[in-house]
């Protein structure tokens, strides 16, 4: 994998530098894994070993290549529930209606939402071992409001767990939270899918 981008923080801010476009400042390191700022050829490969390489491809690949990426060759020591969030972080499972870095830091950890109607796909990524916290009202807040239910079915794919598992929340909360705890090179997906309530 080729970088596209060199990161760097100055001034209390990372700082993205890349041939052919201007060098910019990002408040939050977020913000720039949702831009699509488009200024370089498309990437050939993806060749992600670790944690390091999703990060890398998050903030300083995607943001600024023009087209399509390829699709992701993963190493082994990225967990299957990292592979499967970067997926859908890539966007390579469909398109969606909406999509947003909700926290990330270089070298550390992202995470992500991306919408398909009422239905939210929340998932993240790390390098080391952590716990990430999913808040929902990040996505209530960004639901159109004639989309907004109370009860949801939600999908986890984790980290030790070979198998999606199905959990009810009925009555959700928008303030609720959510805590994951991943493996190194680890990730997760939960897919939020409304419920009709009798």
């Amino acid at each position: 994998m080729t970088a596209v981008a060199q990161l760097s923080w100055r001034d209390g801010a990372l700082w993205s530098e890349s041939p052919g476009c201007p060098a910019r400042a990002w408040a939050r390191p977020a913000d720039l894994a949702q831009a699509r700022l488009g200024t370089d050829p498309a990437v050939g490969v993806l060749e992600l070993a670790d944690g390091h390489d999703l990060l890398t491809v998050a903030f300083a690949v995607v943001p600024f290549v023009c087209g399509p990426l390829s699709e992701p060759i993963f190493g082994e020591a990225v967990t299957p529930a990292a592979r499967a969030a970067f997926r859908v972080f890539l966007g390579l499972d469909g398109p969606g209606d909406d999509f947003r870095v909700m926290r990330g830091e270089p070298d550390d950890f992202l995470l992500f939402a991306r919408r398909a109607g009422a239905t939210w796909q929340v998932g993240g990524f790390t390098v080391g071992a952590t716990t990430l916290t999913v808040r929902f009202e990040d996505v209530w807040d960004l639901t159109p409001p004639d989309l907004r239910v109370t009860s949801y079915s939600v999908t986890v794919l984790k980290d030790g767990a070979s198998v999606i598992l199905p959990t009810i929340l009925p009555g959700i909360a928008p303030d609720a939270r959510l805590f994951i705890d991943l493996a190194a090179n680890g990730g997760f997906l939960f897919t939020f899918t409304p419920e009709k309530v009798a």
